[in-house]
C-alpha cells in the first residue's frame, strides 16, 4: 500500500470521525426550544413533547346500552303526580319507542298563559354509583315541535306543594333544545350534574328518567339510550385535549393516564412562571402530579409534587421559574396513581413571563339587552352611562351599527365570526353551532399567542353556541337578579387574571345587568326551570 493511499484513508477517516460528531451533537440538541415572548400553551404542542408511558388500560368500563329496535320492557312510562295529568303514550315501532304528549299531558301553564305538555320515560337502575358515570346520550329522531329534552334522576318518594316538590323525579338535569328535521340525532347530557338548588345528590342512583317538553301534542322516537362511565369518555387515546368544567369553569385540558411523563424543551422567559389547574375524575383515587425542571448538563429540579383527589374543583397551581430565566430546559409534567390508567388533568397549563410583545390586550364588552336610546354616551338626557363618555372622549365612538339579528344566540355567532349568520347556515333546529372553518375571534388570538377568556350570564353567547372554541377559560354561570352579572363576572375576570398573568389577552364579556328581567325562582309544574332554561322554554 503506498503511503499516498494511507495518507488519503487517515483524512478520510478522521473526517468521518468529524461528521459523526457533528452529527451526534446534532442529534443532542434536537429542535429549538419552544420560547414564550408570548404566553405558550403546552396543550397546543403535544407534538413536539416526549412522552412516556400514559397507556389507556386495557379493563375500561363498557357503555351500558339499550336499543329500542327490540323490545326493553323495563322502560316504563313516567306517572305524573299532579291527579290531573295523564302518562305520555308509548308506542313501538320498527325501529324505536316512540313517546307521544296529548292534551291530556298539560302539567301547567306558562307565564304567558301557554299549555305546557310533559312526560316521558324511565328505568329502575340497580343503585349504581353515579359519580362513576361521565354522559347519558340519548338517539333520537322527531319532525314535531318538541323545544327541550332532559334526564332525571331518582323518582320521588314524597310530594309537597314547594317549587319541585310535584316534580316526577327529585332530580333534574340541564335540558337541551330538540333538533326537528326529522334525522336521527345524538343528545349528550352529563350523567354527574343536577340542577336541584336545594339539596345535594346523596345515595344510590336508583332511576334514570327521560322527559320532553312541548306546548302541542308531539312525537319523538327514542332509538337507543346510553350510560357511559367516565373514564371511556377517555379511553380513545393515550393522551389528548377535552374541554371540562369544574367550579363553573370550562377550560382546555390536556389529560393524560397516569402513569405518564410528558417532557418539553423550552426557554423560560424573564419572570418566566408556570400556570395550570389540576384535576381528577374521581375522588377516591388520588393522582400524584408532578412537575420539574431540568437546565442542560444541570441537576433536576422539582417545582411540585402533590396528591390531588378533588374532584369538584381545579387545584390552580403557580410555579415560579424566575430563577431559570434565559435558559433552555426540559420541562416535565408527570403523573402517577395507584390504580393504572387513572386520568389525570392539567387545565390551562401555560408558560409565561414579563411581556415582552407589543401585541395589545383586548377586551370586548358586550352589555347583552342594552339600547343606545337609553345610554347617555349617545343623547340620553340622564347620566346612565359616565364611564363610557370618558372612554369614548378617549378613543372612537360609532353612531351607527348594524344587527345581524335581535337576539343573542346568532347576534353573537356573527360577531365573532365576521360572518353573516346565513353563511354559517343560518338557525337550523334552534340550533347554531359554527362550522368547524368559521373561526372566531378568540380562535384566530389563541393560535396568535393570546391568552383567552369568556365571561357570561348568558349561554347563548357561550356554551349553546359552541363558543368554548379556543377559550382558555369559560366562566358560565346563571345570576339571579340578572342586575348582578356584571359584578360577579368581574371578579372572575380578576380572579383569572391572578391565575395567568401572562399577556397579551383576549376577555369577553357577555353581561346581562339590563337584559329583559326574569323572575325569582318560580315553580314550573313542581319543576323548578333555571332563568336559561325559562328563555328556552319561551322561544
Amino acid at each position: 500500500m503506498s503511503k499516498h493511499w494511507f495518507e488519503v484513508t487517515r483524512i478520510a477517516a478522521f473526517s468521518l470521525v468529524v461528521l459523526l460528531a457533528l452529527t451526534l451533537v446534532g442529534c443532542q440538541s434536537g429542535p429549538a426550544p419552544l420560547t414564550a415572548e408570548v404566553p405558550l400553551h403546552l396543550e397546543d404542542h403535544l407534538d413536539t413533547a416526549v412522552v412516556t408511558g400514559s397507556e389507556v388500560p386495557s379493563d375500561v368500563p363498557e357503555a351500558v346500552e339499550w336499543r329500542f329496535d327490540e323490545p326493553q320492557l323495563d322502560w316504563k312510562s313516567v306517572v305524573p303526580p299532579p291527579p290531573n295529568v295523564k302518562p305520555a303514550k308509548l308506542t313501538r315501532t320498527e325501529d324505536a319507542l316512540r313517546i307521544s304528549l296529548t292534551e291530556d299531558t298539560d302539567y301547567n301553564k306558562d307565564r304567558r298563559g301557554r299549555p305546557m305538555l310533559g312526560g316521558g320515560i324511565y328505568i329502575n337502575l340497580p343503585d349504581w354509583r353515579r359519580e362513576e358515570w361521565g354522559d347519558i346520550l340519548i338517539r333520537a329522531r322527531t319532525s314535531d315541535k318538541i323545544m327541550e329534552i332532559d334526564v332525571n334522576f331518582n323518582l320521588r318518594k314524597e310530594f309537597g306543594a314547594g317549587p319541585g316538590e310535584k316534580f316526577p323525579f327529585s332530580f333534574a338535569s340541564a335540558g337541551t333544545p330538540v333538533i326537528r328535521d326529522g334525522t336521527e340525532q345524538t343528545y349528550v347530557m352529563r350523567a354527574d350534574w343536577s340542577n336541584d338548588y336545594r339539596k345535594q345528590w346523596k345515595g344510590p342512583w336508583r332511576e334514570l328518567g327521560i322527559m320532553i317538553w312541548a306546548r302541542e301534542p308531539v312525537s319523538i322516537d327514542i332509538l337507543s339510550v346510553s350510560v357511559v362511565p367516565k373514564e371511556t369518555r377517555f379511553a380513545a387515546a393515550p393522551l389528548g385535549l377535552k374541554t371540562e368544567a369544574r367550579d363553573q369553569a370550562y377550560r382546555r385540558t390536556l389529560y393524560t393516564h397516569a402513569p405518564s411523563k410528558l417532557e418539553y424543551r423550552v426557554r423560560v422567559p424573564e419572570a418566566g412562571r408556570l400556570d395550570v389547574g389540576l384535576g381528577v375524575l374521581r375522588d377516591e383515587v388520588p393522582v400524584t402530579f408532578r412537575v420539574s425542571a431540568q437546565p442542560a448538563g444541570q441537576a433536576l429540579e422539582h417545582l411540585l409534587d402533590e396528591s390531588y383527589s378533588d374532584k369538584e374543583h381545579w387545584g390552580q397551581r403557580s410555579l415560579d421559574l424566575a430563577h431559570l430565566a434565559g435558559k433552555d430546559v426540559t420541562l416535565a409534567l408527570e403523573t402517577e396513581a395507584e390504580r393504572a390508567g387513572t386520568i389525570a388533568l392539567w387545565a390551562a397549563p401555560t408558560l409565561s413571563g414579563a411581556r415582552a410583545t407589543n401585541k395589545p390586550n383586548v377586551i370586548f364588552y358586550i352589555i347583552d339587552g342594552t339600547g343606545a336610546d337609553y345610554m347617555s354616551v349617545y343623547g340620553y338626557n340622564r347620566r346612565t352611562t359616565p364611564n363610557m363618555e370618558r372612554l369614548a372622549a378617549e378613543g372612537a365612538l360609532f353612531e351607527h351599527a348594524y344587527s345581524n339579528s335581535s337576539w343573542t344566540r346568532p347576534s353573537t355567532l356573527s360577531f365573532l365570526t365576521g360572518l353573516q349568520h346565513s353563511a354559517m347556515g343560518g338557525m337550523k333546529n334552534n340550533r347554531n353551532a359554527p362550522p368547524e372553518e368559521a373561526l372566531t375571534i378568540q380562535e384566530h388570538l389563541h393560535d396568535d399567542g393570546y391568552q383567552t377568556a369568556l365571561f357570561t350570564s348568558n349561554p347563548n353567547a357561550a356554551t349553546t353556541s359552541s363558543l368554548d372554541r379556543g377559550v382558555d377559560v369559560l366562566r358560565e354561570k346563571s345570576v339571579n337578579p340578572t342586575s348582578h352579572s356584571t359584578k360577579e363576572l368581574h371578579a372572575d375576570f380578576w380572579r383569572w387574571r391572578s391565575e395567568y398573568p401572562g399577556e397579551p389577552y383576549w376577555a369577553h364579556f357577555q353581561t346581562t345587568d339590563v337584559h329583559g328581567p326574569h323572575n325569582p325562582p318560580e315553580p314550573f309544574a313542581g319543576l323548578y326551570i333555571s332563568p336559561e332554561r325559562r328563555g328556552i322554554l319561551d322561544e
